[in-house]
């Protein structure tokens, strides 16, 4: 088999591939628990990684510890977001182009957590391996990630942990990339692929309607609220929550808002709200 021949500024260039667990689907309301990154370039291959569970001062649903298996206990202990954050943005060069496997889901969660941790990370370009692999092998049934990994010979498994997932993801950009080893400048890069930038990322931050007006006001004011929050398995779920802001999704709201009874911030469905009071003070 011939040798690859690739342009220089492809060859050269350094990529990260990058990808991330978190509590949940939508990342308005939920947090990141594992940020990982492999850097690389197509002349070094693997030149570093990066690899941290994080805390996310919320407990983790049990449904979705069955995905990727991280515990509360595995993050318990682990750094809070915006040390890991800032590490991450450490070790990813301006210059270098991130990759990921669904890319604007990765993106809103970084970029979410970037704007509530007040911080900002540069303008690198971002590219999907999903993108990538429809332009470079079409036709295929299925672009998860485990179905091109079973098809690419790179594994028969996948075990949803943010490292493993992130080699997977340079396994297939290199894979791809002999199909575009012609690309010669950035210029060609960005023609050829759909660009994300993390900056792409905004959290939309809502207002309740106005029959929630005592709500509202809850927020703007820095109040208390005493809520009788809906639970499943009890008659009545007592909790004094301090509301910070509201997220929309469809036509469910949902309320950020730190919870005394477990002392750290939790999310709260607005339409489990059975009743809710002012505290004084």
């Amino acid at each position: 088999m011939n040798e690859i021949e690739y342009a220089d500024f492809i060859y050269n260039q350094t990529f990260i591939a990058f990808d991330s667990e978190t509590t949940g689907m939508w990342a308005p309301i939920n947090r990141l628990v594992e940020l990982s990154a492999v850097k690389f370039s197509l002349r070094l291959g693997e030149i570093g990684t990066f690899d941290s569970l994080i805390n996310p001062e919320r407990e983790i649903p049990e449904e979705v510890m069955e995905i990727h298996g991280i515990t509360n206990d595995m993050v318990k202990d682990a750094p809070k977001t915006k040390p890991v954050l800032k590490k991450f943005v450490d070790f990813c060069p301006p210059d270098a182009i991130l990759i990921a496997h669904n890319a604007p889901f990765d993106i809103s969660f970084l970029g979410s957590s970037f704007n509530r941790e007040k911080m900002s990370f540069g303008d690198n370009l971002i590219i999907d391996t999903i993108d990538v692999c429809k332009t470079y092998f079409p036709g295929l049934p299925s672009y998860s990630l485990l179905n091109l990994i079973k098809k690419f010979g790179f594994s028969q498994t996948q075990d949803h942990r943010a490292l493993s997932d992130s080699r997977y993801v340079y396994y297939l950009f290199r894979k791809a990339s002999e199909q575009f080893a012609d690309i010669s400048s950035l210029d060609q890069f960005i023609e050829r692929f759909t660009i994300h930038r993390m900056s792409d990322i905004t959290d939309e931050i809502a207002s309740l309607p106005s029959e929630y007006s005592d709500i509202n006001y809850a927020i703007d004011n820095k109040s208390r609220l005493e809520i009788d929050y809906y639970h499943p398995t009890r008659e009545s779920n007592i909790r004094t929550i301090q509301p910070r802001e509201v997220h929309k999704l469809g036509e469910t709201y949902y309320i950020i808002a730190y919870c005394e009874r477990v002392g750290s911030e939790r999310t709260f469905r607005l339409d489990r709200i059975k009743e809710y009071k002012i505290l004084a003070g």
